[in-house]
């Protein structure tokens, strides 16, 4: 899964590329929004968005930086068989609603999954129309980031910059 934030008694379920469009749009409201959650603890991850995360800092000092001062410290949500079987479900689920709606990157199945294995209270904190597709699917709580940047002038999200499929 991702990451999940903690507002009002439920946790939130963030994924890569909330902390992606962070990292790329520093002048925006978003690092702030990231911090403050931070800050309030209200942030876990999963194996798979940091694996995805942490491919980015330019060297070992940046990426020892970045796990010592955010990663580290962040509660961890696990990704077993249960999470990985449902991934493989959510797949089928999606390809049975449209023809090709199922062509998404693999990590997104993986973190809805995760979020959804982690409870009722845990919404999936996203910036990625992939998992907005999942999400809705399947009924996975979830809270789109897409409107909030669009009302900020912000109109590709880090989904859209990798070539995402657009739904």
């Amino acid at each position: 899964m991702t990451l999940r934030v903690r507002r009002g008694g439920v946790e939130v379920a963030r994924d890569s590329s909330i902390w992606l469009g962070a990292r790329n749009r520093r002048g925006t409201y978003l690092p702030e929004l990231l911090n403050e959650r931070l800050a309030g603890d209200e942030i876990a991850t999963c194996v798979p968005v940091a694996l995805e995360v942490l491919t980015g800092p330019a060297d070992a000092a940046e990426l020892d930086r970045d796990w010592e001062t955010v990663w580290r410290r962040l509660r961890w949500l696990p990704v077993g068989e249960q999470a990985t079987a449902r991934a493989l479900e959510l797949l089928r689920q999606l390809a049975h609603t449209t023809a090709g709606a199922h062509r998404r990157r693999s990590i997104d199945y993986l973190v809805a999954a995760c979020a959804e294995q982690a409870g009722g209270d845990v919404v999936l904190w996203h910036w990625d129309r992939d998992l907005t597709a999942i999400c809705e699917v399947a009924g996975i709580p979830h809270e789109p980031e897409h409107e909030r940047a669009k009302a900020a002038g912000i109109d590709a999200g880090p989904g859209e910059a990798r070539g995402s499929r657009r739904s």
